[in-house]
């Protein structure tokens, strides 16, 4: 990870399945840090507008399997450690990477990809100070969900279309078991009212 300023550059990663929540959240957070007077910043999924090519290029490219579109993500994650990220962090910011990780790791464990290859294909990215969990509302959002809205959704909707694999609420209630399981061993937190605080300082 690059080189942190004391006491100011920290990398907080919000994971979800619900893109719309999480981009709620990740501007909700951002408004309280920017109260509490926090040089901060986020880095949003597909920064390097990859699967927004792909949504206009339904006839020339083929069908993707669940395994590219991990390698995929994890390209665009490059592409925002190297643009975003890092340059942040060497600046002395907060920086919120919405999602980062663990939501990729989920939906690919959720699609039956094996745990150790997932582990060692993310092995680049730099740990996180914090990996928060966000509230996610809407119970249903598969029969209404967008590929715009989200990595999870871009990925049921392509594998929905495209492949045998279980309808897109089924992938994201696995991509959820894998985050709740995350949760009971620590790796990561709700994000509530205390959880919001420290990350703020307060």
């Amino acid at each position: 990870m690059s080189e942190k300023a004391p006491n100011q550059s920290r990398l907080i990663a919000l994971e979800g399945t619900h893109g719309p929540d999480l981009t709620a959240a990740t501007a909700s957070l951002l408004r309280k840090l920017v109260a509490h007077k926090k040089a901060c910043g986020a880095s949003r999924w597909d920064v390097s507008n990859t699967f927004f090519e792909m949504r206009f290029a339904k006839s020339t490219v083929p069908p993707a399997s669940a395994r590219m579109l991990i390698l995929l993500y994890a390209s665009d994650l490059v592409f925002r450690l190297r643009w975003e990220i890092d340059p942040a962090l060497k600046e002395g910011k907060l920086v919120i990477a919405a999602p980062y990780v663990d939501t990729a790791v989920a939906l690919g464990v959720a699609v039956g990809l094996p745990r150790r290859w997932l582990a060692d294909l993310f092995s680049f990215a730099p740990k996180p100070d914090g990996v928060f969990r966000i509230e996610e509302k809407k119970k249903n959002w598969h029969k209404k969900c967008k590929p715009g809205d989200g990595f999870i959704e871009f990925c049921c909707l392509v594998l929905a279309n495209s492949h045998p694999y279980p309808d897109p609420a089924d992938i994201r209630a696995r991509a959820l078991d894998y985050l709740d399981n995350l949760q009971e061993k620590k790796g990561c937190s709700d994000l509530k009212k205390k959880a919001v605080a420290a990350i703020c300082g307060k």
